[in-house]
């Protein structure tokens, strides 16, 4: 019996559509499930990927341990910390190119802000493949970022409650956004530029303090950068 080649086409079309579907179905469930656990609605995390042209996974950071002088509770256990980032956080992540993850960043504020999403950049550790970490949380207050990453002082022993508490008083006289977020870090840039240059740059440093720098040759790289600047605290 001979099969004619219009059926065979047809057959061969048939069984590319059948395969498409299971493959859809699978990602959907997949999505489905992320979303679930990370409370980021399957429309806004399938935008996400298209828009960074790569898989959301969970948002993750590491394990924070904390020391009390007499400590009430008396305990012979004693825990290592990971290395590695541990912690599931509500919310999903992306691997970007270090060279366009600010751009990436934006556009993501941008389309998901109508749904009090909010993107940023988590993790601003260098990888071999030069791709750093951007992650996105549901959130009608930015501050919530610093309260799941746990932004807080390092050496400087402040929490994150103080620390946003200095930067509410900063935000009264020089609104932020808020770029990146870490657990010791901060990358901000001035919504409009101010007029005063160098009190802006004395109001920072009232947050961050910079013992290698002056107020007036700070001003000097923040007007230089339009205002972005990386926060830091060791």
């Amino acid at each position: 019996m001979t099969i004619s080649k219009p059926f065979i086409i047809l057959f061969l079309l048939t069984s590319l559509n059948a395969c498409s579907q299971v493959d859809k179905q699978k990602y959907l469930e997949s999505i489905k499930n992320l979303s679930e656990k990370s409370g980021i609605e399957m429309i806004v995390i399938d935008e996400a990927e298209k828009i960074t042209t790569t898989s959301a996974t969970r948002f993750v950071r590491r394990l924070m341990g904390s020391s009390f002088i007499d400590d009430p509770i008396q305990s012979d256990i004693k825990q290592d910390f990971p290395k590695q980032k541990t912690v599931e956080l509500p919310g999903v992540s992306f691997l970007v190119d270090h060279d366009i993850i600010i751009s990436t960043t934006t556009k993501l504020n941008k389309i998901f802000a109508y749904r009090n999403c909010i993107a940023f950049i988590s993790d601003d550790s260098f990888r071999e493949d030069k791709k750093q970490t951007v992650s996105i949380i549901h959130s009608a207050d930015k501050y919530n970022i610093l309260r799941l990453q746990e932004t807080s002082g390092g050496s400087y022993i402040f929490s994150t409650d103080s620390l946003i508490t200095k930067l509410t008083i900063l935000e009264q006289k020089y609104p932020l956004d808020f770029i990146g977020v870490g657990t010791d870090w901060l990358l901000v840039k001035i919504k409009d530029n101010p007029k005063d240059w160098e009190d802006f740059a004395t109001e920072i440093l009232k947050v961050c303090p910079n013992e290698e720098t002056t107020a007036k040759a700070f001003a000097e790289a923040l007007k230089k950068d339009n205002g972005q600047t990386t926060l830091w605290w060791d």
